[in-house]
């Protein structure tokens, strides 16, 4: 039997001798901060456990117990730690004391916008009650956090050839967790593969409109990646169209573009593919698209030209009639 008595989890209400982070993070999405501060008169472990367990680090210095380097280590990440566990003070008092979402001031916790519990900047907080907070993570995918497998180990592979053809140090410190890193930035790179319905749900979200002029969405910067080296593209799009009855959000416009751009396929691909969707899901009188690329395939390999590309995509009266062509080629002056 035990000399320890066990604490219950405020949340779960199973109890534990010591209740960890591990538990908390992975039961409750919570740190054990903000567990304190939601329950402050409940107990993470029995009080003779956690005497006991640092007993024979009493009146001893922190150089005793690590040496020199690793007690000015623990120094500095016992400042980390005070700094970091603010973000949650810091974040209510910024955004407010209620969900961001759905506006309730109960069961608040801080999100990280980009994942990063490191990254503690303002504008990566975000105040969620904890219902919000579960459901953001339930719809984001996986891999957005984790990467995918097969292409973090084809990183690793590289990292190797690299090594073996040219005496790249792989152990540079700078390499660690860089398939991981390249895994998870090519699920983002990617992502508009196979999105065609997502791009119909876009495009089908438009409204009546009596308007009979041209609509045009310039200088849209977008970027992406050829499919013959696998080398960043740098593309300036241009979009142009006649409504007939509906038009759609000039974000959505942008929108497309952006998830067209995040698949691997050729300039010419890419224009007709932005043309084809806006006339299959609007219907409209007439469309063009003007697309400007940059292609690093290009620039930083084989010829070396820092050149760019132009490819042009046109139906109805943009295709037909000189003077409607000749006054978009005026609008993205």
């Amino acid at each position: 039997m035990s000399i320890y008595n066990k604490v219950k989890c405020e949340e779960c209400r199973k109890e534990f001798y010591k209740i960890t982070n591990t538990h908390l993070w992975a039961v409750h999405r919570m740190t054990t901060s903000e567990y304190e501060a939601k329950h402050p008169t409940a107990k993470l472990e029995d009080e003779k456990l956690s005497q006991d367990r640092v007993a024979h680090l009493r009146g001893k210095t922190y150089e005793e117990i690590y040496g020199g380097d690793g007690a000015n280590y623990q120094k500095l990440k016992q400042k980390e730690n005070i700094l970091e566990s603010r973000y949650r003070e810091i974040g209510l008092a910024y955004h407010g004391e209620f969900c961001d979402r759905c506006g309730v001031s109960d069961n608040l916790i801080i999100h990280h916008i980009d994942t990063n519990r490191k990254n503690n900047v303002i504008d990566n907080l975000q105040v969620l009650c904890k219902k919000c907070h579960n459901r953001l993570h339930k719809n984001i995918p996986i891999h957005k956090f984790t990467g995918i497998k097969l292409v973090e180990q084809g990183m690793q592979l590289m990292l190797k050839g690299l090594e073996n053809e040219f005496g790249l140090d792989i152990k540079d410190p700078n390499f660690d967790g860089t398939p991981q890193r390249v895994a998870r930035a090519y699920y983002e790179i990617f992502e508009g593969i196979n999105c065609d319905k997502d791009l119909c749900e876009i495009a089908n979200t438009s409204f009546p409109s009596e308007y009979e002029g041209m609509v045009v969405v310039k200088n849209i910067q977008v970027f992406s990646m050829c499919p013959h080296h696998f080398l960043p593209v740098e593309y300036q799009v241009n979009v142009g169209y006649i409504p007939d009855k509906k038009t759609v959000g000039l974000s959505k416009l942008a929108r497309i573009v952006e998830i067209l751009a995040k698949r691997p396929e050729l300039q010419e691909m890419f224009t007709e593919n932005i043309s084809k969707i806006l006339t299959t899901e609007l219907s409209p009188k007439g469309v063009i698209v003007q697309v400007k690329g940059r292609h690093m395939c290009m620039v930083m390999r084989g010829v070396k030209k820092d050149s760019w590309t132009l490819t042009s995509s046109v139906t109805g009266p943009f295709r037909d009639d000189d003077k409607t062509r000749a006054e978009f080629m005026s609008q993205i002056q």
